[in-house]
């Protein structure tokens, strides 16, 4: 009797392995069968990168793209078993040409593949730029705030309220003087926020400007129009995709700045600050 339990264990035991072993089997090739499907549409979700545009000494930056990363989406979907296009998780495909290994040359739009345009204020003693905020807050608009060395050092702590309110703050330097060491001054102070570049402006090109700013490990842009009268009916004349457009003036910018924003968003347009606008 005792070998005869014995000998039922035994048989039971082997059965037990045999569709423990049968089950592991089919889960492995359902795996494996996820894997290759993985592998075979991964062609189906590349995003390629559009690359940067340089011509002699300026750029357009590009936009990366994205390829499937096969081993985590691997990793997320055997969970369920079966392909499922919503676990897909990706990874960056970078552009050739980035824009950080390019500070030696002037950038002059955004790229022209997205409906974004940049709108630049350059403060001077004109402007109110309490009321400018306080436009762009009404709005929920992102923009570019161009200072010089006085204005940050009588309004620290309202610069540093704008990036944390995701502004961009442009350097002037002093009185748009490169060579003046306050360049390097506000440069360290700009970055030592959230934000992490530094950005220079010149209206037409300037060997002092860029070579200056290139060597502080900065950019420097030449922007697609600069507006200083009539700000609306200007805007209408130059708004494209990529625009970077510099406003400068006192209370006619004011008056009409909201009504700015909102013909510029009614044609479909985001107004981008020049951080997000020039992200790859």
């Amino acid at each position: 009797m005792k070998q005869s339990f014995q000998i039922l264990g035994i048989i039971t035991l082997l059965v037990g392995s045999f569709i423990y072993n049968e089950k592991v089997g089919l889960v492995s090739k359902l795996n494996d069968d996820l894997l290759t499907e993985i592998k075979e549409k991964q062609n189906d979700y590349i995003e390629k990168p559009i690359e940067a545009i340089i011509k002699n000494d300026t750029i357009i930056p590009g936009i990366n793209g994205k390829i499937m990363d096969i081993k985590k989406t691997y990793t997320k979907m055997k969970q369920i078993g079966y392909f499922d296009e919503k676990l897909i998780v990706y990874k960056t495909s970078k552009v050739k040409n980035e824009l950080k290994n390019n500070k030696d040359k002037y950038i002059i739009s955004a790229n022209k593949s997205k409906k974004e345009l940049s709108l630049i204020f350059k403060i001077n003693n004109k402007t109110n730029i309490n009321k400018i905020i306080s436009i762009l807050d009404k709005t929920n608009t992102k923009a570019t705030f161009f200072i010089d060395s006085t204005f940050l050092e009588n309004n620290n702590n309202l610069v540093i309220n704008l990036i944390n309110k995701n502004h961009t703050i442009g350097n002037l330097s002093n009185k748009e003087d490169y060579t003046n060491p306050d360049f390097v001054w506000m440069k360290t102070i700009i970055t030592n926020t959230k934000q992490n570049n530094n950005y220079c402006l010149a209206e037409t090109k300037n060997k002092t400007i860029i070579n200056i700013c290139s060597m502080q490990d900065s950019y420097t842009i030449i922007p697609t129009a600069i507006i200083k009268e009539k700000p609306f009916i200007n805007i209408k004349q130059n708004i494209n995709k990529g625009s970077l457009i510099v406003l400068e003036g006192g209370s006619e910018l004011e008056n009409e700045l909201e009504n700015i924003i909102n013909y510029v968003i009614s044609k479909g347009y985001q107004i981008k600050s020049l951080e997000k606008v020039l992200q790859e």
